[in-house]
Parts: structure tokens; C-alpha cells; sequence
């Protein structure tokens, strides 16, 4: 699907070089990854996503620590139980550990549902500077850098602004 996308590319502006047209066109690069690390609004919501993971780790770890108590006992407990009663007491820590491995499965969910939501998020926002920096610049076209599909082999420094929308970024989620 990634090489359909840049033949279609392909197909588009070549002809449109050939012409003389491209010559006309102004378009620029961003390294939206990069924006992604450096810029306040993405510290930001990395710093969210990161919460929202310690704090599902910690239920986790308590589940955890929970399940290796009751194992310790039941060490201690088995010589003096009744083969009847290691059997219940086995039953209940398998039915225990597949209840935490359940909610373990559901935490790793919730934990990959935030980071999508968050990211969705914050690169519509990062889409806003983009194209708020690309009108004052004069940009016609902006692709990003590190793509998959729209691979940039080389970009003049000047056509790279990334930086700028890192910092029109930064002033539209200071608002």
C-alpha cells in the first residue's frame, strides 16, 4: 500500500517537473518525530501516557505481589493440608493467576487505547502548526521525513522546518 502511495506520487509530479511546473512549487520537510520529543505539547503528552502507564503498572504489581503471597503460603501450608485441600488450594491460585492475567491483558489494552488517543491528539494538533507555518511560509507541499511510504532521501537545510513548527507549536499550546 506504501509503494501504491509513492508511485501515485510519482505519477502526479513527475509530468509536472518535466514541465517546468515544479519548478514553481515550494515544498518543505518536517521531521514530525522529532517534533514529537522535543516540542513542549509532545513532552507533554509523552509525560501523560507515562503516568497513565505507571499508574496501570502499579494495579498490576499489586495483583502480582498478591498472587505471590498467596503461593508462599500455600508452600508453607502444603505439607499440613490434606491432598484434598492442596488440590482446592491449587484450583483457587490457577483460577487467581488467570484472573490476573486477564486483567493484565485489559491494562496492556487501556495502556496501547491512551497512546493511541493521545497521539491521534497531539498530531492533529501537530497538523494545525504544520499547516499554520506552511501558509506563512509560502509552502505548497510538507512532508514529513521520517514517513514510512514518503521516504525524504534529501532535503535542502532551508526546506526543512521543522523547527518553526516546533515553536508555532509551542505558542499554540501555551494558549
Amino acid at each position: 500500500m506504501k509503494r501504491v502511495g509513492f508511485y501515485v506520487f510519482m505519477m502526479l509530479f513527475v509530468p509536472l517537473i518535466s514541465t517546468g511546473f515544479a519548478s514553481a512549487m515550494k515544498v518543505g520537510f518536517v521531521d514530525a518525530q522529532h517534533v514529537f520529543e522535543t516540542s513542549e505539547e509532545g513532552k507533554r503528552v509523552q509525560g501523560k501516557v507515562q503516568e497513565y502507564v505507571q499508574s496501570r503498572q502499579k494495579i498490576i504489581d499489586i495483583e502480582e505481589k498478591e498472587l505471590r503471597s498467596l503461593e508462599e503460603d500455600f508452600k508453607v501450608q502444603a505439607a499440613l493440608l490434606s491432598p484434598d485441600a492442596v488440590k482446592m488450594k491449587q484450583e483457587e491460585m490457577q483460577q487467581k493467576f488467570a484472573e490476573y492475567q486477564k486483567k493484565a491483558r485489559e491494562m496492556n489494552q487501556e495502556v496501547q487505547d491512551k497512546k493511541i488517543e493521545t497521539n491521534r491528539a497531539f498530531f492533529k494538533t501537530l497538523e494545525a502548526a504544520i499547516q499554520e507555518v506552511a501558509k506563512k511560509e509560502g509552502f505548497d507541499f510538507v512532508l514529513d521525513k521520517n514517513r514510512e511510504g514518503g521516504t525524504v532521501l534529501y532535503s535542502d537545510e532551508a526546506s526543512d522546518i521543522t523547527d518553526k513548527v516546533i515553536a508555532q507549536l509551542n505558542e499554540m499550546t501555551k494558549k
